[in-house]
């Protein structure tokens, strides 16, 4: 009979779940693009022909190295936190990447690397980061930090289960699968268990190898290759697992971090210096052949062989941390002199820092701090890109924009007025000095700007190219930021708001203030009668129908530091530091409910909103688009088929800001409905998926619009319907 060590009672004792726990980072709220985080560094890499499947930063990157020294990324897809490990395996024929990081385990479906998609988001700790991932079948394997190691059932991948949880590992780095057995490095020691049957895995030996920190372990003919992070290699035989033997020791360097095999070499990444070749044609007795350095920090490896002239050619594949993050792409078709055919760089962060963003028509102002104005392309919100930047000089920290024009709030440099008639090529062509320009806000011909000591600003616009300060509401009240809606302005000053009366914009009547707050205002939003202001990790909505005594009515905890606040139909968006984008409903404002939100956002500072998409100013991440997934595109009408194919007029039209378009439809169909502006330029999708037959209809909100005509298109089986809308602000 087999024995085990005292450690084994302590493993069937890890606690048993039955089902996994889905990720709880975000609730009916997606993350769908982004621009300005840059890509981040690379940790984790695989690679199966010339597909090479990466971690970088928060995604799991692909891309084609068919031709070696021009390699293409192909797809990707967007997790919750940064990619630590990731492994391909097929599931019923269909591949998958697992991959983990953070708290989580992730699946992807990637049967198409041009269009992966996301299938299920594990979370496996709350308290750890999940180091390294492996998979034998349909079972995967989480080395998960501080809390051991997992073992999920992923044979249905869209639903993994927990099979067993093992915590009494340390600190496990890394899983290695080598036939019947578990390898986990874990800190000072690596374990070795027994996966015959993995809802019960049995402990069968411990490799102390020669002290230090086990990074990662893999297994070539009987012996297991221990990279001790701060000192290289451990040789340690294990043909008879429960009673591993050291070997010999390997000087390979500081930062070994992991090897894998091919034929009769090894390959190690060894940090700064690269990666490294040996010699295991004796796997007993290791010899060093050459080593190569690596244009980043050599993170992980994977091998891979490309199609060249039609001759399969070896390449290791070099997942790079900073300085320079990315994949490098190593021939080792002659092992004694590799060279590297390319390097395929992360994309870095922009320079400067995001704080608030304004959306018009298709396109997304941010205010980028030093770095000026910056206009992003949101039209495909999960393709966000950069259509041009205005290098202002100053300190942008707030925008708004109307027709061809965006005007910035720059702090010490008052209010600039910038040309975006091309977008691509922005022109400042006015300032106007104000004292300090902290906030802005924009209703009709007029900008309003906290500015500090003088209180609020009024700047007529009628004229951009002459645009001036017609007015300011007094120094008696210290402006931090701004919010206007119709006739009603209000400025805080952190601890209060006061409200004032633009019936005359040029002669603001100054009207109520709010109690003081408790924790403090730095962005508020006005909409319908009420204020809706963020104060600490709380909103509070307060009625304002009368000015001189605005009444607060109801409030909500948002978590963390709640930094403003933007109202689009039935919901409140709260840009919330540390706790993300929070979507409150506001259908009834006396009893406001959390229905949905993102967690995790750094520094989320600005917010905007154009039906159901959210767009996040995250300081150092750029801009960051959400959807909220309660906000349907489409609603049956009723139950009857309609006799044929139509696009009705909206309702009501004209409108401010909302209305509704009607659809009729005789028979299943693949539909798409866009808004256009009257230049012709694209607005929003509305609608994009196929849809049964029956009468529908479409909700269309136009805050952040500008008074005009619109386009509203109609496309089904190859018919196109037009008509015309009309909002009046």
């Amino acid at each position: 009979m087999k024995k085990h060590s005292p450690l084994f009672a302590a493993l069937v004792l890890g606690t048993l779940l039955a089902q996994t726990v889905l990720g709880q980072s975000s609730k009916n709220m997606s993350l769908l693009g982004n621009y300005g985080k840059g890509e981040g560094e690379s940790k984790g890499v695989f690679a199966a022909g010339s597909l090479v499947y990466y971690g970088l930063g928060n995604k799991i990157q692909i891309a084609s190295f068919s031709n070696p020294s021009s390699p293409v990324k192909v797809g990707s897809v967007t997790v919750t936190d940064i990619v630590e490990d990731l492994v391909r395996t097929s599931l019923s024929g269909t591949q998958y990447i697992v991959a983990s990081g953070g708290g989580k385990m992730w699946i992807a479906n990637v049967q198409n690397p041009t269009a992966p998609s996301l299938v299920a988001t594990v979370d496996v700790t709350s308290g750890s980061t999940c180091e390294g991932v492996a998979t034998s079948g349909t079972y995967a394997y989480v080395a998960a930090g501080g809390a051991g190691l997992k073992i999920y059932n992923i044979a249905t991948p869209a639903s993994p289960s927990l099979v067993i949880s093992i915590d009494s590992l340390e600190y496990c780095e890394s899983v290695v699968i080598s036939g019947q057995y578990a390898y986990i490095a874990a800190a000072s020691r690596s374990h070795i268990l027994d996966i015959t049957n993995p809802a019960a895995p049995l402990y069968v030996g411990r490799i102390e190898g020669y002290g230090g920190y086990h990074q990662y372990i893999n297994v070539r003919s009987g012996y297991a290759y221990v990279c001790n992070y701060d000192e290289g290699m451990a040789v340690v035989n294990v043909t008879n697992p429960a009673a591993p033997v050291n070997v010999m020791a390997v000087p390979s360097g500081y930062r070994t971090a992991r090897i894998v095999f091919d034929g009769n070499y090894g390959y190690v990444a060894v940090g700064d210096s690269g990666m490294a070749v040996y010699n295991v044609v004796n796997p007993a007795s290791p010899v060093y052949v050459t080593k190569i350095k690596t244009t980043g920090r050599a993170a992980s490896l994977y091998y891979g062989a490309i199609s060249i002239g039609g001759t399969p050619t070896g390449h290791i594949f070099v997942a790079n941390r900073n300085p320079a993050p990315g994949v490098s792409a190593i021939n080792v078709s002659a092992p004694a002199t590799p060279t590297t055919s390319a390097f395929l760089a992360a994309l870095p962060a922009p320079s400067g820092s995001a704080y608030t963003p304004f959306y018009l028509n298709g396109k997304v102002y941010v205010a980028y701090g030093t770095a000026g104005l910056r206009i992003i392309d949101v039209s495909s919100p999960s393709g966000a890109s950069l259509l041009g930047t205005a290098d202002l000089g100053g300190d942008s920290r707030a925008v708004v924009a109307s027709g061809n024009y965006a005007y910035v709030a720059a702090r010490d440099s008052g209010v600039y007025v910038v040309d975006v008639t091309n977008p691509a090529s922005p022109v400042k062509i006015r300032t106007i000095k104000t004292p300090r320009a902290r906030g802005i806000a924009i209703n009709g011909n007029h900008v309003y700007v906290a500015a500090s000591d003088s209180g609020m600003g009024i700047i007529d616009i009628t004229n951009p190219a002459q645009a001036s300060v017609v007015a300011y509401s007094g120094a008696a009240f210290y402006g931090e930021n701004v919010a206007v809606n119709g006739t009603v302005g209000g400025l805080t000053d952190y601890g209060k708001i006061t409200f004032y009366d633009l019936t005359n914009p040029a002669a603001p009547v100054k009207k109520g203030s709010t109690a003081s707050f408790r924790v403090g205002n730095e962005g508020f939003a006005i909409a319908d009668g009420r204020a809706y202001v963020p104060d600490g990790d709380s909103l509070k909505i307060y009625n304002v129908n009368n000015l001189n005594a605005p009444a607060m009515i109801s409030k909500i905890r948002t978590g963390g530091y709640g930094y403003t606040a933007v109202v689009v139909g039935n919901y409140c968006y709260v840009a919330s530091e540390g706790t993300g984008i929070r979507a409150i409903n506001i259908s009834n404002p006396s009893v406001p409910v959390e229905d949905g939100y993102f967690d995790g956002v750094p520094q989320s500072r600005g917010v905007a909103a154009s039906g159901k998409y959210v767009y996040a100013a995250e300081k150092t991440d750029g801009l960051t688009i959400y959807s909220n997934d309660l906000l349907t595109s489409v609603s049956a009408r009723s139950g009857m088929v309609p006799s044929a194919v139509a696009l009705h007029q909206n309702y009501p039209n004209p409108f401010n800001p909302s209305t509704v378009i009607s659809v009729d439809l005789n028979a299943k169909a693949m539909v798409t409905l866009d808004v256009f502006n009257a230049l012709g330029q694209h607005v929003t999708q509305l609608v994009n998926r196929e849809l049964a037959a029956g009468a529908y209809t479409v909700p269309f909100h136009g805050e952040g619009l500008s008074t005009g005509i619109y386009l509203y298109r109609l496309q089904v089986n190859g018919n196109t319907f037009t008509k015309k809308m009309m909002l009046v602000k």
